[in-house]
This record gives structure tokens, sequence and C-alpha cells, in this order.
């Protein structure tokens, strides 16, 4: 991918639940520590657009889904005690790193890292966002979606609860099922 300002980047694209493009950190000159959040954020949202642009993404069942939603930046993988090891920052739109290293990301790494044959069927891989908190995630099985070929992963992790939401409908809302419009989010 061409990366204004950057040059020509290798890329992996990758499904785990949602699209990624993923880029080496170390390449690009990320320890993927706290205070890099934000030139990842903002080199995430441009790797993202530049491979949207250039590569496309095209989902074997879903044709609907036609597009990459975010960038991960992948750490070194190494061997710990009880497994692998990575370090991960996820790079939202429209400018954002995710606090957690994201299950969809951590299962698109390990379709990739189990497709170049670094990775196999009851290997477990943790990743660790740019905050600390961990998810791990373990292939269960291979499988393919469409014609391609896919692994099963299993995620494990922990979240906590930030807010409550309660929804109500009132009986003279003209839209009860509510509406579509083409993406808003992040609109300025």
């Amino acid at each position: 991918v061409e990366v204004d300002g950057l040059g020509t980047l290798n890329v992996d694209t990758a499904y785990g639940g949602d699209s990624f493009v993923i880029v080496d950190a170390a390449a690009l000159g990320f320890a993927l520590s706290e205070d890099e959040a934000h030139d990842i954020a903002r080199l995430g949202v441009r790797i993202t657009n530049a491979a949207n642009e250039q590569l496309g993404f095209t989902h074997p069942d879903n044709p609907d889904w036609t597009h990459i939603s975010f960038c991960l930046f992948a750490g070194a993988v190494q061997q710990g005690p009880q497994g692998l090891e990575t370090g991960a920052a996820v790079a939202i739109q429209p400018g954002k790193v995710d606090r957690s290293p994201t299950g969809t990301a951590l299962s698109a790494r390990m379709a990739v890292l189990q497709a170049r044959g670094r990775m196999a069927v009851g290997e477990r891989l943790t990743a660790r966002s740019i905050i600390g908190s961990t998810f791990t995630g373990t292939i269960l099985g291979e499988t393919t979606v469409g014609n391609l070929a896919a692994i099963r992963p299993e995620i494990s992790g922990r979240g906590w609860i930030t807010g409550t939401h309660q929804h109500m409908l009132d009986p003279s809302d003209p839209w009860p099922e509510g509406y579509r419009l083409s993406d808003t989010w992040g609109a300025r």
C-alpha cells in the first residue's frame, strides 16, 4: 500500500469478525507504548483509507462488506510462558486507539499467523494493548469461509461495564423500526 509521506508499506488484510489492515508496528517505528497513541491513531486512519482505496476488501459470504474497518499495529510475536505473546494497537476511524487489543483483531492476526505457518491448531496467542489490557486467543480448528481457508478462534479476556443504556419507543414515533442513512459517524 502506498501511504502519502511514508511510501510503500507491506500489509496483510484479514477478517476476524471485522476487517483489518495489519501493519508491522516496529517497521513503522512504534514500540506500542501509551505515549504513541496520538500518532498511531492518526497514521492508522491514513493506512486504513489507503488500503480501502488501493486494495479494497470483499467478504466471501457477505457481499455488503466491502471495506476495511480498522488498522492493527502488530507487535513482534514471541514465545512466552503461556504460549505466544504480542503487542497490539487498533486504530479506529475517525482517529482513536482502542483500549483493548480487540477480539476481532486477535482473531484476524491468528488467521494470518496460521496461514503463514507460524501458529497451529491448539496454540495460544496473548495480545497486550497499548494500555496493558490483554486478550488470549486459541485456534480451535480450521474451516472455510466461502472458498477461503479460515480458523475457528476462541477469545478470552476481561471487560468492564462502562455504562447502562435504556432504550424506549414512543408510541407516536413515525420511525419505530429505525431508519437508514449513509454512515455519519465521525462526520465533521
